[in-house]
């Protein structure tokens, strides 16, 4: 969600966003924004809990934060991506659009995987 706050912020990506959907800041007042931020941090939670299940295995010569980032963008990022477009594509969302949310989501779930396989206690393979 931090990441998020950064990503979509209007001097960075967020005023293309808007544009992309015609929304203005005012506009986006409107919404009910701490059942918005309660439900996102709920989601956040569950994907955090999805990608978090192969953390605790390692890679030999690759660095934990590496490994998670991997995990995270490829075997959570791109799938979801790739429905988010298709989502998108059906929405007639703009091609800005859809760019900044997908790219959002791989490097979103991509860091997740890094932090979480950063903590993770490694694996140990047994003796014998």
């Amino acid at each position: 969600m931090l990441l998020g706050f950064i990503w979509y912020h209007p001097k960075i990506f967020g005023g293309p966003w808007m544009k992309s959907l015609g929304f203005t800041e005012e506009s986006l007042k409107q919404g009910n924004m701490g059942l918005t931020m309660g439900l996102a941090l709920v989601i956040s939670m569950a994907m955090s809990w999805l990608n978090n299940a192969y953390a605790s295995h390692t890679e030999p010569g690759m660095s934990q934060f590496v490994h998670g980032f991997y995990h995270g963008a490829f075997y959570m990022g791109v799938p979801g991506a790739l429905v988010l477009a298709s989502n998108s594509l059906f929405q007639r969302n703009s091609l800005t659009n859809i760019l900044i949310n997908v790219v959002y989501w791989i490097v979103a779930l991509g860091l997740m995987g890094s932090f979480l396989y950063s903590v993770a206690a490694p694996e140990v393979a047994p003796v014998g």
